[in-house]
């Protein structure tokens, strides 16, 4: 029996409307800093010095990720031009592998399309994936790569079959090329399923065959291996800045403090799979009788099927290393919603059977949740923000006349990048430092500041600097007179 073979109608249904959800109103909301920016921006900066390999940000190398998310922005970018459709295009693709990656994986947990459908209709039309497919990170290309690996390791234990295995490490392979040691999370939960196999039958099942190590490896380690040779002391900032600093240290102030693990996390797990976790709340009785363990806590190791063992353990270790590190953001845990939606579905198809419903209410539940997404993606252009550089481009373009970005720096203690990326230029970035610089410059220059600096900062160019507000409580455009402009209104 064959994976492909058993794809039912019902899967390119759910494709098609997730297609649909995913493309309409992509680019109504534009790129937020700091993380879309600075992807996006990476991205185009590539394009410009035509590298590949080397990652480049505001004019440095950037080497916190392997290039190939910024290859999947860049192609779209230099065909449609830097915008917002550009750079989140290829998480359209990401989107729908990872649901047909969820129909398989379930489809071999569960063994039946029913399920595998329910599943698949979960995950597409949960809160967390729907919205992660709208933002530009590496966060949604690894957690489709993630759930592929997972579906090739239950295809390799329902199978018997060395074909998965090669799958499951060439998808951890291209996991790992894509963020790094994230992609090993969901190791130990395939582990501890494969010990549960007798000896004999671990031998059908070669988890850690020599030759598929090797593919993971050569895919996994190439760019790294590469780079670290061609760059001296590139691997030990790996190890010391990407790995331990960032999981160990606030160095990154990535909200290092262990309480934002009930700020960021906690609200995103317990509403992530919205709206099915509200179905599910409603028959909680029902839910509760299903997943009640015999023996309580004890029973955790040994009252629990193989399934079951896996699903807790792919969703505990990772949670566990994540509320440790002291690096946290919100789309971190994006991977562990591919287990929720097989977890959830199958308990929907359970309950649903007891209560000899049929999926009419299923499938007007996934109708309007859809329905509801692109309402609200639709609207997100109706609500200004200052994280939105899209919006900022615009109002300094067309509302302030600044069409010509060397002409324009920002006064900031960091770069705006989503802001270069719209104006397709490496906006300069000034500072108390380097003002004078700035002052004795012929012509007139522009700065884009954060509306309570802007009069403090006018007030060091003497007279030259006329102060805009261009959005209240946001951000100001101060106008300096060229040094020419400022000699002839002095005499």
């Amino acid at each position: 029996m064959t994976f492909l073979r058993e794809v039912p109608w019902r899967l390119p249904i759910i494709l098609a409307f997730a297609l649909l959800g995913t493309a309409l109103f992509h680019g109504s909301r534009g790129l937020y800093e700091t993380t879309e920016g600075r992807y996006a921006e990476c991205a185009r900066e590539m394009a410009r010095t035509g590298t590949w390999l080397e990652p480049v940000l505001n004019g440095h190398p950037h080497w916190t990720k392997p290039p190939l998310t910024y290859w999947a922005i860049r192609a779209p970018v230099q065909v449609l031009g830097p915008t917002t459709w550009a750079a989140r295009l290829y998480l359209i693709p990401c989107h729908l592998l990872a649901i047909v990656a969820v129909w398989g994986l379930a489809f071999f947990l569960w063994g039946d399309r029913k399920s595998a459908n329910m599943c698949a209709m979960v995950f597409a039309t949960a809160g967390v994936p729907m919205a992660a497919s709208q933002t530009t990170s590496t966060d949604y290309p690894l957690a489709a790569m993630l759930a592929v690996a997972q579906a090739c390791f239950w295809g390799a234990y329902r199978c018997r079959s060395r074909k998965w295995i090669y799958g499951l490490w060439f998808s951890m392979g291209i996991a790992f090329l894509i963020k790094g040691p994230p992609a090993l999370l969901i190791l130990p939960a395939m582990v501890v399923v494969w010990l549960r196999l007798s000896k004999e039958e671990r031998r059908s099942v070669p988890l850690f065959a020599p030759t598929a190590l090797i593919m993971f490896f050569a895919v996994a380690l190439s760019w790294y291996v590469w780079e670290a040779c061609h760059h001296p002391g590139l691997l030990k900032y790996w190890l010391q800045d990407e790995v331990v600093n960032r999981s160990l240290s606030n160095k990154f102030n990535r909200h290092p403090q262990f309480y934002q693990n009930f700020v960021i996390y906690l609200p995103i797990l317990l509403s992530g799979m919205f709206p099915w976790t509200g179905w599910l709340i409603f028959r909680w009785r029902k839910v509760w009788d299903k997943i009640r363990v015999p023996g309580g806590p004890m029973g955790l190791c040994t009252g629990l099927s193989t399934e079951a063992l896996w699903l807790v353990w792919s969703v505990a270790l990772p949670l566990c290393v994540f509320a440790l590190s002291r690096s946290k953001l919100p789309l971190y845990v994006l991977p562990l919603f591919v287990p929720f939606a097989a977890a959830m579905g199958q308990l929907i198809v359970r309950i649903y059977s007891l209560e000899g419903g049929s999926a009419k209410a299923a499938n007007i539940t996934a109708v309007v949740a859809l329905t509801t997404f692109v309402a609200i993606k639709a609207g997100m252009g109706w609500f200004p923000t200052d994280r939105d550089m899209s919006e900022l481009h615009d109002t300094l373009v067309n509302e302030c006349g600044v069409r010509d970005p060397a002409r324009l720096s920002v006064w900031s203690d960091r770069p705006l990048n989503g802001l270069s990326y719209y104006y397709d230029y490496d906006i300069r970035l000034v500072s108390k430092e380097n003002l004078k610089e700035l002052a004795d410059e012929k012509g007139e220059h522009f700065i884009v500041c954060r509306f309570n600096h802007g009069k403090k900062i006018a007030e060091l160019f003497s007279g030259r600097a006329i102060c805009k507000e261009i959005d209240s409580e946001k951000w100001c455009l101060l106008r300096i007179a060229g040094t020419e402009a400022a000699a002839a209104d002095g005499k």
